[in-house]
């Protein structure tokens, strides 16, 4: 299935602009900050909530 050719020169625009070198940090600090997002929502939200219902009680008797 064809692209409108709107929508392929938008592609081609952006796929050049990823390509410079100059935007490189830029870029992967974009990514980092996105993939440390994605897994606070993937793991660490989880797992807090799990936690709490877990210990919902606080600190622990055991000495």
């Amino acid at each position: 299935m064809a692209s409108p050719p709107q929508l392929q020169a938008l592609l081609q625009a952006v796929n050049t602009l990823l390509r410079k070198r100059r935007y490189h940090a830029v870029l992967a600090l974009l990514k980092g900050f996105r993939n440390g997002a994605v897994y606070g929502v993937k793991i660490r939200a989880p797992h807090a909530l799990v936690m709490t219902f877990l210990f919902r009680s606080g600190r622990s008797t055991c000495t």
